[in-house]
């Protein structure tokens, strides 16, 4: 293991106690008074600014105290364990999750029907209690000197923990096997490991990181830093303009029918910059084409019969259409994937089943592919536990862990984190209802596919734990500490659930859930009533325009396997109007055209060169937001200031 970051017991203390205490700090000052929102993509600021905070407090024990300081290996051990659990908190999941757990005898009435629709189909064991004791004071808040009827929810904590650990489990060995793929046949990049590996390199012998003895990094750095230092002073000054071209987006109207929008995002220019050019350029273009398709959609009245009618939330028809082709081609790259790693597969399954081989390698597959078919029996028993017949629990499972695996390696391909794909589509929620249909269903299996593909199951459209896995894998060897990565995983991970399922589920009750959590999840359940009342059908159209899709993913790739300069990717595709790219297109386009320049006329050596730059823009960006988070807890406690958001 020399010269190899290593995982410490000491690392994995630490990184539970700042799992535990950034988390506190999230719910209870974040969430309670409003002065932060952090988790926003599938590599949130919950991960990245206590990260942050180490490397500067690590910085200041080099100095003064060597031998408390943490090594480069305990770093990046904090990092992969804050991230693991990164998107977990706030709008990530865990509201939602405590929202729609708590959410059906209290926001049922006579007018939505809910009772008389599903009631008879829902799973109430995977939900709270549902008596008014347990009820009525999560939403309104508790009378003085009353507890929280914890008995009510440990149920519902220990179900989803234990399915949300199968997933987990599942995504871990699901990339165990293809991660020797992707680094030596497919060369991802990993820019989201590379960019702490370079943050964190000098540690080991030096009282500074290597950056930060750098100049250009402090430039950098100073570009971000300064705006948001001048605009901690109007929190003072009232009477000063602030500067928002780092934290506001634009719209910019071309025709009222083409618009596109503009926002600058330094923590995305850093770590894009280590994304390939022709990823970048595709993404760039193929929004750009999104914007002026949808535009022409509706100058043209160009209509497509289906995608005008759906449930409560339903897009304007021009946008489903295109979402509906992002799909198909989405579904092709999960499936090109593993075509591409077919040869490296049978050599897994020959190691696996023969035993020949490195014996440590061919113990870690064999582990890795048991761990894989038990974690995904688990969560198919589950979801026939939930109402789901077996053939939709297994195809929700497959359609589910398909987008999560294209999601994670797209995620160590580019560094950009803010691939979202739309909500429908992530969880096989629009496959088996839009274009299968819900009627071929029952009413229990469709009510039971609605929870398990709702918010409330292992995340939003920002993933708990998958985005992190090839990081991890990448930055800490799999084959030399092998226990060491797998505990740092599955501690990380319940630790991080449970602190915040009770701080969330105690922040409802003291401060009533109406005003902290919303109606999050009504949507999920007016959309079983719908689909009761209105069965769907198969849509041939709907059909065709996924096909279409599929079809365009598939020869993008095609021509990339046989010209080496076809310059674009089908990832530009399957995201070509998703949230994240709608609107980080710009900063994309930014760093786009700084590596073409500086690839065309200073090579190689002048790219490197600009790394700390793009890293002090990041670390200027997630030092102002500490900094202003300080100054809202000390000086504005009741009226936080909003530093970071989408």
């Amino acid at each position: 293991m020399n010269g190899l970051p290593q995982i410490t017991a000491r690392a994995l203390v630490l990184g539970a106690l700042t799992i535990a205490a950034n988390f506190y700090y999230i719910v209870n000052v974040g969430q309670r008074l409003g002065i932060g929102s952090y988790v926003h993509s599938q590599f949130p600021m919950a991960t990245f600014m206590p990260f942050v905070l180490w490397l500067f407090l690590n910085t200041a024990l080099r100095a003064l105290w060597p031998r408390l300081a943490l090594s480069r290996g305990e770093l990046l051990t904090l990092f992969s364990m804050l991230w693991v659990v990164g998107t977990i908190p706030q709008l990530g999941w865990m509201t939602y999750w405590v929202s729609i757990v708590g959410a059906p005898s209290y926001f049922a009435t006579a007018e939505n029907q809910w009772e008389e629709t599903f009631f008879d189909y829902l799973p109430w064991h995977v939900f709270a209690n549902a008596s008014p004791r347990v009820i009525d004071p999560f939403w309104f808040g508790l009378s003085e000197g009353a507890s929280i009827p914890w008995d009510g929810w440990i149920g519902a904590i220990g179900q989803w923990l234990g399915v949300s650990m199968g997933m987990v489990v599942f995504g871990f060995c699901l990339i165990a096997l293809f991660h020797k793929q992707w680094v030596e046949a497919e060369k991802l990049t990993f820019p989201l490991a590379q960019m702490p590996l370079d943050l964190t390199q000098g540690f080991e012998d030096k009282q500074r990181p290597e950056l930060f003895r750098k100049p250009v990094f402090w430039i950098g750095f100073a570009l971000v830093f300064l705006p948001i230092l001048y605009n901690i002073a109007t929190y003072f000054a009232l009477g000063l303009p602030p500067i928002e071209f780092y934290w506001k987006f634009y719209d910019l109207y071309l025709t009222p029918d083409f618009f596109l929008t503009v926002r600058i995002l330094p923590l995305i220019m850093a770590v894009t910059y280590l994304c390939p050019v022709d990823i970048l350029g595709s993404m760039i273009f193929f929004h750009l084409l999104a914007a002026l398709k949808i535009a022409i959609m509706k100058r043209t009245g160009f209509s497509i019969g289906g995608f005008a009618v759906g449930a409560a939330g339903q897009q304007p028809e021009a946008q489903n259409i295109i979402y509906m082709e992002s799909y198909g081609a989405l579904v092709f790259i999960g499936l090109w994937s593993i075509w591409l790693a077919r040869r490296h597969l049978r050599q897994v399954w020959y190691q696996v089943c023969s035993g020949q081989g490195e014996p440590r390698q061919v113990a870690l597959y064999r582990l890795a592919l048991a761990g894989l078919i038990l974690s995904a029996l688990s969560v198919i028993g589950w979801g026939v536990q939930l109402g789901m017949s077996l053939p939709v629990a297994i195809g929700g499972f497959l359609l589910m862990t398909l987008t999560y695996f294209v999601i994670a390696k797209l995620v160590a391909a580019t560094g950009f984190a803010y691939l979202l794909p739309n909500k429908p589509h992530i969880k096989g929620d629009s496959f088996l209802i839009e274009l299968v249909g819900s009627a071929f269903q029952s009413p229990r299996s469709l009510v039971a596919f609605k929870v398990f593909t709702s918010n409330a199951f292992f995340g939003t459209f920002r993933i708990p734990a998958w985005p992190a896995l090839p990081h991890c894998f990448r930055l800490f060897s799999l084959e030399q500490q092998p226990g060491r990565l797998t505990a740092m995983v599955l501690i990380a991970f319940p630790i991080g659930f449970v602190v915040l399922a009770i701080e969330t589920i105690s922040l409802a009750y003291e401060g009533g859930g109406l005003i902290f959590l919303g109606g999050k999840a009504n949507w999920i359940f007016q959309d079983m009533v719908y689909l009761l009342n209105n069965p769907m059908l198969p849509d041939l159209n709907k059909w065709a325009v996924w096909f279409f899709g599929f079809g365009e993913a598939a020869l993008i790739a095609l021509l990339r396997g046989y010209f080496h300069w076809f310059p674009l990717h089908p990832i530009g595709l399957a995201f070509q109007h998703t949230f994240g790219l709608r609107l980080y297109w710009f900063s994309l386009f930014i760093v786009w055209i700084v590596k073409i320049i500086l690839l065309r006329y200073g090579g190689a050596k002048s790219y490197i060169a600009g790394k700390p730059l793009f890293y002090g823009l990041a670390i200027g960006y997630v030092v102002g937001v500490i900094f202003s988070m300080v100054v809202d807890l000390i000086w504005f406690p009741a009226e936080g200031h909003r530093m970071h958001g989408w």
